[in-house]
């Protein structure tokens, strides 16, 4: 294994807090002397959960971090991975992705970014008050502006800024499909990884207005005493969150929302709009939705079979409805395919229909035994980078430890070679209409034909799940 240079915690633009609390991502002064960048900055304001965060959480900490690989003569001109984490736009942390093991053994470039999440970062009190004091999805847009800085500074780290791939997964996942289909945000990437998330954990204006609606009350926040948002203590953004994920516990209540100007303004812009001409590697894994039937929290709250169909009836016929319902057996097992299909492999579907640059896809089959999870939502992250919670992901992973060595080992070689380039490696076939192939990610990984995308095509047929 090769050895890596970190830059840690570097500024992208100013701390969004106090007058800038709800302002777009505003440019950086810099700094004068040296910056010390040998540890981590704090994470983003969030829930506290040792799960998803490594530092203190504080308002609107705007910081990135850099690996390279340390020992090359000529550090110039490597591919960049740009990784936007995911946590349902609530939380989680760039801290918790260390770079140094793929920056060192793919030789290239890898940043992790921090933007704002949960209200701070989504709530839409612009639409709600008709006050342009409110940036629209100000957590999407601090993403722009570290992808934008990274054009502007990464050669000065060895980067060469024409070949960035961005990347992510679950929420990180639905913010690279968001980049690859923004008018303003299609130019800035050279290829694209989505791991586990498309275009369906996005909210309507409407909708959008709705939960902001939620948030001021929450906050007792009124027309009146507006101004009030921007002197109240962060902590009552985070304890209002936690209000909403109570009294409103079968919605998403942090999101991007479509507003016309930084995403399309309607679900039909939405799924119509072109998506970057760039390489694409996406796929997902094979029980994404065990964890949330077996530990449900706050991430997916519709976690039983009577639940999910309410939320098929807002947008299929009732013919339809009882149409998947009868194709899923009434089982636990039977509910962890349906949410999978309905949250993670059917969204992934029409995003690849959608397309005419290469596109690659994958799936995760091992599983751990832990809990019955199997290939659960975020495990094939414990294969790409190292783990910081040690003991604990060595559980999760169970035994066979030189077989799983050699799958995350097969698993890094294909994502550093894609970044590298824009092709996963030998082995691999272009998914296409007329040919589903699909890589298969185990103890004993294969090239196959996807043989349950026909029946799922078949049975979704004009179908595109949406999220309320």
């Amino acid at each position: 294994m090769g050895a890596s240079t970190a830059w840690l915690g570097l500024p992208y633009a100013q701390t969004a807090a106090g007058p800038l609390r709800f302002r777009g991502p505003q440019p950086h002064p810099g700094w004068t002397g040296v910056r010390d960048a040998t540890r981590f900055g704090p994470d983003m304001l969030q829930p506290l959960d040792p799960s998803v965060t490594l530092t203190p959480s504080v308002e609107g900490s705007l910081l990135l971090n850099i690996w390279a690989p340390s020992g090359v003569s000529d550090l110039r001109g490597l591919p960049v991975l740009f990784w936007l984490h995911g946590g349902a736009f609530r939380a989680g942390s760039g801290q918790l992705y260390d770079g140094s093991q793929l920056a060192a053994n793919g030789q290239m470039i890898v940043v992790t970014v921090n933007s704002r999440l949960g209200p701070l970062g989504y709530a839409n009190f612009g639409g709600l008050y008709s006050d342009d004091r409110f940036a629209h999805n100000a957590g999407f847009q601090d993403q722009v502006a570290a992808l934008r800085w990274v054009h502007a500074n990464i050669a000065s780290f060895g980067g060469d800024p024409q070949r960035i791939t961005i990347a992510g997964q679950s929420a990180g996942s639905v913010a690279v499909a968001l980049l690859l289909t923004g008018e303003r945000t299609r130019h800035l990437m050279s290829g694209a990884i989505m791991q586990s998330g498309a275009l369906n954990q996005v909210g309507t204006w409407e909708n959008s207005v709705e939960t902001a609606h939620a948030y001021a009350n929450a906050l007792g926040i009124r027309r009146e005493n507006l101004n009030s948002l921007w002197t109240l203590p962060p902590q009552a953004f985070v304890a209002a969150l936690h209000t909403l994920e109570r009294v409103r516990a079968r919605r998403f209540n942090s999101r991007p929302y479509l507003d016309g100007e930084w995403l399309p303004g309607t679900i039909e812009e939405l799924l119509s709009a072109p998506s970057a001409d760039v390489p694409l590697l996406i796929g997902a894994n094979r029980e994404e939705y065990s964890i949330f039937v077996r530990l449900p929290d706050r991430i997916f709250p519709r976690t039983d079979r009577t639940l999910l169909a309410n939320l098929l009836e807002q947008w299929a016929t009732p013919e339809d409805v009882l149409r998947l319902l009868s194709a899923y057996p009434d089982t636990p097992a039977g509910l962890t395919q349906f949410g999978t299909d309905l949250f993670f492999h059917v969204p992934n579907d029409h995003f690849v229909s959608r397309r005419s640059a290469p596109t690659w896809r994958y799936r995760f089959d091992w599983g751990t035994r832990l809990f019955g999870l199997g290939a659960a939502h975020g495990a094939e992250l414990l294969f790409l980078w190292p783990s910081p919670m040690g003991s604990a992901s060595a559980t999760f992973r169970g035994g066979n430890a030189a077989g799983r060595a050699a799958l995350a080992t097969r698993m890094q070689r294909a994502w550093t070679t894609f970044v590298q380039s824009g092709h996963p490696g030998a082995g691999w076939e272009l998914a296409t209409a007329a040919n589903p192939a699909l890589m298969i990610f185990d103890l004993e990984s294969r090239a196959t034909n996807d043989e349950t995308r026909a029946t799922r095509r078949t049975l979704w047929k004009g179908l595109h799940p949406l999220m309320p």
